[in-house]
């Protein structure tokens, strides 16, 4: 859902009169308010979750912003979806939106 873009932020919900607006409502808090929240907004730009990005930009080091290459290994998905769970941004929609990614398969 992350690559296609069929998540549940207000961008996708918009487009199916889920949600009033496209916009990010928490920069439009903040006074940006054009910012749309898409899945790259959401998990590279916005500066409401740059907390809980920091721990995933630290553990991915030079993979941190390429959403391709973080998709490609199970290791960084896992701390992709460490960084949506911290978020809670999902959590309305979902409910617990990773749980445990321990047992998950590793990458040899």
């Amino acid at each position: 859902q992350i690559r296609t873009g069929h998540i549940p932020l207000n961008s996708y919900l918009h487009r199916f009169k889920k949600s009033i607006t496209s916009r990010c409502e928490s920069c439009w808090g903040r006074g940006r308010l054009e910012v749309t929240e898409t899945v790259v907004h959401f998990l590279f730009e916005c500066q409401t979750y740059a907390a809980e990005r920091y721990d995933m930009d630290k553990a991915l080091g030079c993979h941190s912003r390429d959403l391709r290459g973080i998709l490609a290994s199970l290791d960084r998905v896992k701390e992709l979806l460490k960084f949506v769970g911290r978020t809670a941004r999902l959590k309305t929609t979902f409910g617990d939106t990773i749980g445990d990614v321990s047992n998950l398969e590793t990458e040899e």
